[in-house]
């Protein structure tokens, strides 16, 4: 259910070089050129050209913040842990103010079960950059794993808040809801998730439960077809089971 979203979200601004004449040579050895390039690689899924390239920024410029985290992120990509682990904080101890370091060294740790330590990071991002959605959306879930359901419900709220159209926050709380049988609150959110990626065969299933259990049923069996439709195996068993209907 988790993604790494910061990977993508520190990679899609494009920092445009002004550069022209005898000046170009010199400004495309630069520190953010080596690092521009090397992000469009990690975009492409090119993680160790990507790193050689981010390995010449750093040379450029060891004070280069972003450099040490996006390195963090393709280290992160290729399960490098201890070196994602490192260059995230040679990142923050470069520029504490930055927020995305503690954001990605929390996803490792929460790769690492490292619950708490996560929880730490993330309350430090969420300091440092208030409406980023992604940073609750992900403390979300790590409170989540640990059972504290209402401060999950909160932070993916927050997130839906945020960045309305955000389909795993909107899926997350419908999970919560559901949960805590609140089956009118979680169809409000599943629906909410399937509005924003039509797609997205389990949530039509999870969809289809919380109908059922609202009472329905004849939307929940049409969440179910919509479900099966989109390829999602287990509501073909949620068809048989709740509607009595069996696949041609």
């Amino acid at each position: 259910m988790m993604q790494h979203a910061s990977f993508q979200k520190s990679l899609s601004f494009v920092l445009i070089l002004f550069c022209s004449g005898f000046l170009l040579s010199a400004c495309s050895d630069s520190s953010e050129a080596f690092l521009n390039k090397g992000k469009a690689l990690l975009r492409e899924g090119k993680l160790r050209e990507g790193i050689g390239y981010i390995n010449q920024a750093i040379e450029k410029d060891l004070r280069n913040a972003d450099a040490f985290n996006s390195r963090g992120v393709a280290y992160f990509e290729l399960k490098e842990y201890p070196n994602a682990l490192l260059d995230y904080g040679q990142a923050i101890r470069i520029d504490p103010q930055f927020y995305a370091p503690y954001l990605n060294r929390a996803l490792l740790y929460t790769a690492q079960n490292r619950l708490d330590s996560a929880l730490s990071d993330y309350n430090r991002a969420a300091h440092l950059a208030p409406d980023t959605a992604d940073i609750y959306l992900n403390r979300g879930q790590v409170y989540a794993l640990l059972d504290q359901t209402p401060k999950a419900i909160q932070d993916f709220e927050k997130a839906t808040l945020l960045d309305e159209e955000n389909v795993l926050a909107w899926y997350n709380l419908g999970n919560l809801y559901y949960r805590e049988k609140e089956y009118a609150k979680a169809t409000l959110a599943f629906r909410q998730s399937t509005r924003y990626d039509p797609t997205f065969g389990k949530a039509h299933y999870a969809l289809g439960l919380s109908q059922w259990e609202s009472g329905e049923h004849e939307l929940g069996c049409t969440s179910f077809r919509q479900a099966e439709r989109l390829g999602f195996s287990e509501a073909t068993a949620a068809r048989s089971q709740y509607c009595g209907e069996t696949s041609p």
